[in-house]
């Protein structure tokens, strides 16, 4: 007898903008626990000037990707398994994690975003690439850049926690 089919849940946590954009119900479900390792992912979209962008956070690092506004209903679950899985190995993680990583973020769930300490820090992450988006640049290289901001909700008491270096802890552990 075969083992079952693990399934694999990931949700989208939405901020109040994000869902007006995308014509949700104003009670959708609430979010799942993900079996990623990165954790569900926190979509929101920032201004900067007359520009727009989504900003998407690993609700586990605060890993944050940028993800272009145009097209957000169609593309929103796609856009982000692409830029996460330009991301990942860009920070020298392995294929075969990544591959997993990526596998397990779909199908998503579109759910509210209520965790404050992850939209907390992603206001935070949109202040800091604010500054860089004054010298332009390609979304990767800013999520790199941002990658290694020094985060108070990913640390301790004593020590700032980096996302990048959280995101390779948590995709290197050992779990089924």
């Amino acid at each position: 007898m075969s083992a079952p089919a693990q399934i694999h849940v990931i949700t989208l946590c939405c901020t109040q903008k994000v869902r007006r954009r995308l014509a949700l119900p104003s009670e959708p479900p609430t979010p799942l626990e993900p079996t990623t390792r990165l954790g569900n992912w926190y979509i929101n979209l920032v201004h900067f000037g007359h520009q727009q962008l989504v900003l998407a956070t690993s609700e586990r690092s605060l890993l944050t990707v940028i993800l272009p506004v145009r097209g957000l209903r169609e593309t929103l679950e796609g856009n982000l398994r692409t830029a996460v899985g330009q991301l990942l190995p860009a920070l020298g993680i392995p294929a075969e994690i990544v591959s997993r990583e990526l596998a397990e973020m779909t199908p998503a769930v579109v759910a509210p975003a209520t965790n404050r300490r992850v939209l907390g820090s992603m206001n935070e992450l949109a202040f800091h690439l604010g500054f860089r988006m004054e010298r332009g640049g390609d979304p990767l290289v800013l999520a790199l850049e941002l990658s290694d901001t020094p985060m108070s909700a990913v640390g301790s008491k004593s020590y700032y926690g980096i996302p990048r270096e959280v995101a390779r802890e948590l995709l290197s552990s050992r779990r089924n």
